[in-house]
C-alpha cells in the first residue's frame, strides 16, 4: 500500500475534499467525477483497485448511479464495495484539472498548481457538470447490451467441428432472429461502427447454414406433402403437450429479461431476483411460479453475466 499512499488517494477522499472546497454535496461531486471519467475527461488508468487493476469506467458509473439512488444494472452490495475500494491516481486528477481548469483538491496541489492558482484563479472549485454525459452513458450501456446479445447469438451458431450437414430448425431460427432484433437495436443506439460490423458478420455467418437448411427443406417438400395426410407414429406419439415450435419460451423470456434490465437500471427493482419475481406472472409455461422465476433469473444471467 506504500505506492497507493504516495501516488493515489481513495475515491472517497477525493470526493470529500472537492465537496468541502466547493460547497457541493458529495453525491453531486461523485456523479460529476464519474460522468467526466466515462466521457474521457481523466487519463486512462486514473481509477484503479488497490491491486493496480484498472476499473471499468462503465462499472464505476453504474456503481455511482446505484449509490446516489438513480438505479443501475449492478448489484447494490457490489456497487458499494467497488466505490469503497476505488483509488484515484493523483497524476490523473492533476491532468484533469489542467484540462478542465479545476482547482485540485488541497492534498493533491503541487507547486505548479499553486502557482497557477496565484496567477489566475481556476474556473471551477470542483468538477462542473460534464456536457453530453447522458448521451455517452446511453451509448456505453447500449454497446454493452449489444455485446451480450451477440455473445448469446454466437453460442447458437452451428459448431465448426460438427462434420454433419448444418441444420437449423425453424424454432432455432425464430429464436436467433429475436436476439438479432434486440442486438441490432442496441448496436444502432451505441453508434459504434465496430459493433455494427461484428453484428453484420455474425448475421452472415448464421445465414450460410440456414440457406443450406432451406435448400434441403425445399428438396424434401414434395415427399413431405405426400405423406402429410397419413397418420405417422411420430404424430401419434406427439399427441397432447406443448405445441410444436414453442420450445422453451426463450423468445418470450427475452422480452421479459429486457423489462427486468430496464427496471433494474431505473431503480424500480433492487436485484435480479426482485425483477424476476415481478415478471413471473407474465412468463409463459406450465411450471410453478418458482420454476418460472428461476428460469428468468437464468436467462438474465446468461445475457448479462
Amino acid at each position: 500500500m506504500a505506492l497507493a499512499t504516495s501516488k493515489y488517494k481513495t475515491l472517497r477522499e477525493i470526493v470529500n475534499e472537492w465537496s468541502a472546497q466547493s460547497g457541493e454535496l458529495p453525491p453531486v461531486t461523485l456523479r460529476r467525477i464519474c460522468d467526466w471519467a466515462i466521457c474521457g475527461g481523466f487519463p486512462e488508468g486514473t481509477f484503479v483497485f488497490p491491486t493496480g487493476q484498472r476499473i471499468e469506467l462503465l462499472e464505476l458509473h453504474r456503481a455511482m448511479r446505484m449509490a446516489i439512488g438513480e438505479g443501475a444494472p449492478i448489484n447494490r452490495d457490489l456497487a458499494m464495495e467497488l466505490l469503497h475500494l476505488a483509488i484515484v491516481s493523483k497524476a490523473g486528477v492533476e491532468a484533469f484539472c489542467e484540462r478542465v481548469v479545476v482547482d485540485p483538491p488541497q492534498s493533491i496541489r503541487t507547486l505548479r498548481s499553486r502557482f497557477r492558482r496565484l496567477v489566475g484563479k481556476p474556473r471551477h472549485s470542483s468538477p462542473p457538470d460534464c456536457p453530453n454525459s447522458a448521451k455517452i452513458v446511453a451509448q456505453s450501456e447500449a454497446r454493452c447490451s449489444a455485446i451480450a446479445f451477440m455473445n448469446t447469438m454466437k453460442s447458437q451458431l452451428p459448431r465448426e467441428h460438427d462434420h454433419s450437414e448444418p441444420k437449423i430448425s425453424e424454432q432455432a431460427n425464430e429464436r436467433w432472429l429475436c436476439y438479432l432484433t434486440q442486438a441490432q437495436s442496441e448496436a444502432d443506439a451505441s453508434g459504434d461502427p465496430e459493433i455494427l460490423r461484428q453484428l453484420a458478420a455474425l448475421r452472415h455467418e448464421w445465414e450460410g447454414p440456414k440457406a443450406a437448411t432451406n435448400g434441403a427443406t425445399s428438396a424434401g417438400s414434395a415427399q413431405s406433402e405426400t405423406n402429410s395426410d397419413l397418420p405417422s407414429a411420430e404424430n401419434k406419439k406427439r399427441g397432447a403437450g406443448r405445441p410444436q415450435g414453442s420450445g422453451s419460451w426463450e423468445s418470450e423470456d427475452l422480452e421479459l429479461v429486457e423489462e427486468m434490465r430496464k427496471g433494474i437500471a431505473s431503480g424500480e427493482f433492487r436485484s435480479i431476483t426482485a425483477a424476476a419475481k415481478a415478471m413471473v406472472s407474465k412468463a409463459r409455461g406450465a411450471g410453478t411460479e418458482a420454476s418460472r422465476e428461476q428460469r428468468l433469473r437464468k436467462r438474465y444471467s446468461e445475457l448479462y453475466p
